[in-house]
């Protein structure tokens, strides 16, 4: 029997969380061997060979390069477009591994087989990755769809108006990187020393981008509600060239917070994730972020808000706390019943841990995803 033929649009190359997931995927489909498939990416980046090694790969911006010449180690004419490639190609599938590829999905409309979209964002992430158009576009052309989380799934429903029968779950891969790290004890005593962060205080951490999406404005009034208890905030994300860098400086000096450090993007962010008591994730909307994984993986304790993405899925009632949207009191009050009850933080932690394993198991996942695939034909 001949294999279906899958083509993988994803949106770029770069080192991100959608990318590498959807990597990981096609390296374990091309060992499984069920499928053919060739790959197409938006624009180029830091993962473009380890995409190459895996399969043929194409890069939607060459369609617009005036030779219109695709990579010459695929053998092609150069006098061929793209498109006309793609459809020699004869492709049974299309896997949109984004909600922003709207455009390219109306230009692969010429191929004429159905479309899955794999939806990684919310609708925040909506608006900043993509424009109406382009969203309504991979809203109407994609047949089914394949959500990161329940969260994810719930928001298509409710607010995109997706029929929930077209919407498959399908659990997201275990960071590697974590789950073979161990954390080293005087690496996180020295962390601290050169951090200038107490060695005695419970230190909450929260990691990302300083933008209003990851809510770094609301980690600074959560540090300034436990301004004197024994508690130290870290943040671990940004550049000072950016003017939310220094904007957020500037509110820490007006509210005269001591117990908060700010510390730019790092090449080794388990160590610090590791240095954490407690993660706090402040984002007001986060699909299923690595991070909240990562912290799992580690035994940290979990607090994060209800109706701001998947993250709650995984911390429930016994991994962290799930507090009401942006309520400030009730996240300090978390930390506080964590730093106050001796065992808590490690009776959470480690169920958290037990969980993230049991529902993210290689195996798990990648079985959720070959049966999302299946149901496409």
């Amino acid at each position: 029997m001949q294999k279906k033929k899958i083509l993988f649009v994803g949106h770029d190359a770069n080192r991100a969380g959608a990318q590498i997931l959807l990597l990981r995927f096609l390296k374990l489909l091309k060992k499984d061997n069920q499928y053919d498939f060739s790959i197409l990416l938006g624009n180029t980046g830091e993962l473009l060979s380890e995409y190459k090694a895996i399969a043929n790969t194409y890069l939607w911006q060459d369609q617009f390069k005036k030779k219109k010449k695709i990579d010459t180690i695929l053998l092609f004419k150069t006098s061929d477009t793209l498109l006309e490639v793609l459809e020699n190609e004869k492709f049974d599938l299309i896997f949109s591994n984004t909600i922003a590829n709207g455009d390219i999905l109306e230009a692969l409309s010429v191929l004429n087989c159905p479309v899955v979209t794999y939806v990684h964002e919310l609708g925040l992430g909506f608006e900043m990755y993509t424009s109406k158009k382009s969203l309504n576009s991979a809203l109407a052309l994609s047949q089914s769809f394949i959500a990161c989380a329940g969260a994810v799934k719930e928001h298509l429903v409710e607010i995109k108006g997706i029929d929930a029968s077209k919407i498959t779950v399908v659990s997201s891969l275990l960071p590697e990187n974590a789950l073979h790290f161990t954390p080293d004890l005087s690496n996180i005593s020295e962390l601290k020393k050169t951090s200038a962060i107490p060695q005695n205080a419970t230190i909450v951490g929260g990691m990302g981008t300083l933008d209003y999406r990851k809510g770094i404005d609301v980690f600074l009034q959560i540090a300034y509600q436990l301004r004197d208890k024994n508690c130290f905030f870290v943040w671990v994300g940004g550049d000072k060239s950016q003017i939310e860098y220094q904007n957020l400086q500037s509110d820490i000096l007006k509210m005269e917070l001591k117990n908060i450090k700010i510390i730019e993007t790092v090449k080794n962010p388990l160590d610090y994730l590791s240095m954490f008591d407690i993660f706090l994730l402040t984002s007001r909307e986060d699909p299923y972020p690595l991070v909240v994984m990562e912290a799992a993986l580690l035994k940290k304790p979990i607090i994060c808000f209800d109706k701001a993405g998947g993250s709650k899925e995984l911390v429930g009632e016994d991994a962290g706390f799930v507090v009401p949207y942006l309520d400030v009191i009730k996240a300090s009050q978390a930390i506080e019943k964590l730093c106050n009850y001796a065992m808590m933080p490690a009776t959470m932690g480690e169920k958290g841990h037990k969980k993230v394993l049991a529902k993210h198991t290689e195996e798990k996942c990648f079985e959720e995803f070959l049966a999302a695939l299946s149901s496409c034909f």
